[in-house]
C-alpha cells in the first residue's frame, strides 16, 4: 500500500472512530415508562466556522469543535469534519470535543467545515405516576456545590429560593422555581456572563433577573442548588422551526444587541436530576412557560456544564487557543419521523 493510500485510509478510520466515540458518549437513563416521547426529528446539521490570524506571526494552533453531544433523547454522529480531526477529547464534565490542528499566516482566514447527523426525541415526563424522590447524597454532593457562576453561599439567592420554591417534591420545587425566574426575567442579550451573583438585580419592590437565557440558567441553577436540587446547565441551540439556518458574525455583535436574535439560535437551560426521571430538561425561554420535562425536539445540545465553562453560548461551538473566531454558521435541515 503506498504512503497516498495509507493516508487515506487512517483519515477513514479516524472518521469512523469518531462517529463511533460520539455514539457512545454517555447518557443519563431515565427507567423506562416514567417519560412519553412526543416527537422524533432526523436533523442534518452543517455548521461552519472562519477563524482568523490576527497576530505578527505564523500560528499553529489547536482548535476545539464542540460536537453535538449523546443523551438519553439525543442521537449524534459525524458525518465528516474539515480539516479532519486529530483526535477526540473528553472534559471534565464528559463532553466529548474534536480537536484539529491548523496553521495561519498573519492575516489569513482559515475555514472549518463540519457536519453531522443528528436524532432528537421531543418528550415529556408523566408527572401523574411520580412527584419525583430526592436524590441520593452523592448526587446531591456532586450537583449541589459553588462554582465560579453559581454561587450558593448567596445568602440573598438562598433566602429567595427558601421563600420562592421550597417544597416536599422535588418536581414542585422545579416548577415553582422556574415559574419564580421566569415572571423575574428582564430579558436584553449579554455578551458576556454574569453569573448569577451579578445577574440578581435589586429594583424597587424587590428582585429582577437581568440577562438572556444564560443568566435566567445560572440563577436558576444557583436557586436549585442552594435547595439542594442537583442541577446544571445544558447549552446548543433552540431553533424555532425543523429547519432553520442561522449565523453569528463576531465582529458585529456588540453592536446589534437583541438585533441578534434574528438570525441566531445559541441557548442554554437548566436540568434538574430527579429521579426516577434522571436529568429533567427545564427550559423556560422555550415558549416562556415554566415547564419541567416538556422538552420539544427543536433543542440540539452541544454540551453540559457541571465544572467546566465555555463562557457563553455565543463562543461555545468552536474554541480556539490563539486565532479568533470571527464567524460561526449552522444550517439545520430536520425531518419529522
Amino acid at each position: 500500500m503506498g504512503w497516498r493510500a495509507r493516508v487515506k485510509w487512517l483519515l477513514a478510520a479516524l472518521s469512523a472512530l469518531a462517529a463511533l466515540l460520539v455514539l457512545l458518549s454517555s447518557a443519563a437513563l431515565t427507567q423506562p415508562g416514567y417519560v412519553s416521547v412526543e416527537e422524533v426529528v432526523e436533523y442534518t446539521v452543517v455548521g461552519k466556522f472562519i477563524l482568523v490570524n490576527r497576530h505578527n506571526a505564523t500560528l499553529n494552533d489547536f482548535v476545539y469543535i464542540a460536537l453535538p453531544q449523546n443523551t438519553t433523547f439525543q442521537e449524534s454522529y459525524i458525518v465528516r469534519v474539515e480539516p479532519p480531526l486529530l483526535k477526540l477529547v473528553r472534559d471534565e464534565d464528559g463532553n466529548v470535543l474534536g480537536v484539529m490542528r491548523v496553521a495561519a499566516e498573519p492575516g489569513e482566514k482559515i475555514a472549518v467545515n463540519a457536519e453531522y447527523r443528528v436524532v432528537v426525541r421531543g418528550y415529556r415526563i408523566r408527572a401523574e405516576l411520580a412527584r419525583g424522590e430526592w436524590p441520593p447524597f452523592s448526587v446531591v454532593e456532586r450537583y449541589t456545590s459553588k462554582t465560579a457562576y453559581w454561587n450558593v453561599y448567596n445568602l440573598t439567592l438562598v433566602e429567595l429560593a427558601y421563600s420562592a420554591a421550597y417544597a416536599d417534591s422535588p418536581l414542585d420545587t422545579a416548577a415553582k422555581l422556574a415559574s419564580w425566574v421566569l415572571s423575574r426575567l428582564s430579558y436584553r442579550v449579554n455578551l458576556g456572563r454574569a453569573g448569577s451573583d451579578r445577574a440578581l438585580v435589586r429594583v424597587f419592590g424587590g428582585y429582577i433577573v437581568q440577562g438572556d437565557c444564560v443568566e435566567a440558567a445560572d440563577v436558576y441553577v444557583t436557586m436549585a442548588r442552594a435547595l439542594g436540587l442537583p442541577a446544571r446547565t445544558v447549552y446548543g441551540v433552540l431553533l424555532t422551526s425543523y429547519s432553520q439556518k442561522m449565523w453569528l458574525n463576531m465582529t458585529t455583535v456588540a453592536e446589534e444587541g437583541d438585533a441578534l436574535l434574528q438570525h441566531w439560535g445559541g441557548h442554554m437551560w437548566p436540568q434538574v436530576y430527579v429521579p426516577p426521571y434522571g436529568w429533567v430538561d427545564v427550559d423556560m425561554l422555550d415558549g416562556m412557560s415554566p415547564d419541567v420535562g416538556v422538552y420539544s425536539a427543536r433543542h440540539i445540545v452541544f454540551g453540559v456544564e457541571e465544572t467546566k465553562y465555555y463562557g457563553s453560548a455565543l463562543t461555545s461551538s468552536c474554541i480556539p487557543s490563539y486565532l479568533d473566531l470571527e464567524y460561526v454558521e449552522y444550517e439545520f435541515r430536520g425531518v419529522r419521523k
